[in-house]
């Protein structure tokens, strides 16, 4: 749940720094255009103008406060509103009517985003269709009764080209940015299936995963040679397990004992460089790699004992058990896996903190 929660965080300061970019832009636009309705005397947008940019300001407190579908509703209220009264104005061939184009799909795309950070329903499709319908009301009536400045020569064509690159780039830039959130959501989500939280090392799905991946190269190699059925490296799985680990949890805490599956977690990736190792479940985990498995192991096993783990009773130390076997023709996972948790508890029969093949 924390994972999920800081990354929620995360995200929505991103959303919050693209909002406040995307508002100071809107601004800087509105600007623009208000200097050029005062160069071709639209007096009356100029004067609009300025309560729009003073609208886009106060979406900055929106924003500021991460009410950000009130925000967006803001904004596609004013650009709705900026829309038809510019058309009304100029008349529909300046193309103010395209940023229907633009608004339509960023709500839906919205709709995502709240879903995702779980806001407020942005009512999409609502929305569309009282933006779709003022744009269309907003021309037709331009088209009947004409706009309030005729205003022939360049401007009506400066504007069109300006307003098609405008509605462009929001469409350029928001689909790209949703792209890019779906895919970093769907990478955090594949780490979330595949990784363990605490210890960062593959989690038994993903280890499982690995290891079918072992028989079915092997059944489909036909004798031919691949990284699986290297004749002078036989495949192995050990299990693992921590010495007493319930007695340093009752004893230390479970912080502490959080903190014991994080260093043997680490210990484990330095010294399996070369293994796939994973978290198998509890205080187990589960190694597989190729070669001779007992002096790395053993050296695992040295590796462990040394290891201090700070608790609140000063340092600790504590122990494995291994249990290792090489995989054999007539295996199947479930034998092969529950043959090296035998040899496993046969090492804690023997006294525990050391390796049986």
């Amino acid at each position: 749940m924390h994972i999920v929660s800081d990354t929620n965080q995360k995200g929505l300061q991103e959303n919050q720094t693209i909002a406040n970019r995307m508002n100071v832009l809107m601004i800087a636009l509105t600007l623009i255009m208000m200097v050029i309705y005062y160069a071709i005397g639209a007096h009356i947008l100029v004067t609009f103008s300025i309560f729009i940019a003073l609208g886009y300001a106060f979406n900055f407190l929106l924003i500021r406060n991460r009410r950000m579908v009130e925000s967006t509703w803001s904004t596609y209220a004013l650009l709705t509103l900026y829309m038809v009264v510019c058309t009304i104005c100029l008349g529909y061939d300046y193309g103010f009517q395209l940023y229907t184009m633009s608004t339509i799909p960023l709500i839906f795309q919205l709709k995502y985003i709240s879903k995702k950070f779980n806001q407020r329903d942005p009512k999409a499709a609502g929305f569309s269709i009282i933006i779709l319908l003022s744009s269309l009301i907003s021309s037709l009536y331009t088209v009947k009764v004409g706009p309030i400045y005729h205003i022939g020569g360049l401007p009506p064509l400066i504007f069109l080209g300006m307003n098609i690159c405008i509605v462009c780039y929001f469409l350029i830039f928001f689909s790209s940015n949703t792209i890019n959130q779906i895919i970093d959501f769907e990478i955090m989500l594949g780490r979330q299936a595949n990784f363990d939280a605490l210890t960062g090392l593959a989690n038994r799905y993903r280890m499982q995963d690995y290891l079918k991946e072992i028989f079915e190269s092997q059944e489909q190699s036909d004798g031919q040679a691949n990284k699986f059925t290297d004749s002078s490296e036989n495949i192995w799985v050990a299990m693992l397990d921590i010495d007493f680990f319930k007695k340093i949890n009752d004893k230390y805490g479970h912080a502490t004992g959080d903190r014991v599956l994080e260093k043997l977690a680490e210990t484990l990736r330095k010294v399996c460089q070369d293994c796939e190792v994973s978290r198998w479940g509890g205080e187990e985990f589960l190694i597989c790699g190729k070669g001779d498995p007992q002096t790395l192991l053993e050296n695992l096993v040295k590796k462990v004992e040394s290891v201090s783990v700070q608790s609140p009773h000063g340092n600790i130390h504590f122990t494995i058990s291994v249990g290792v076997t090489h995989k054999t023709p007539n295996d199947t996972l479930d034998t092969w896996v529950t043959r090296a948790d035998k040899l496993l508890y046969k090492a804690k029969e023997n006294g525990k903190n050391q390796v049986v093949v």
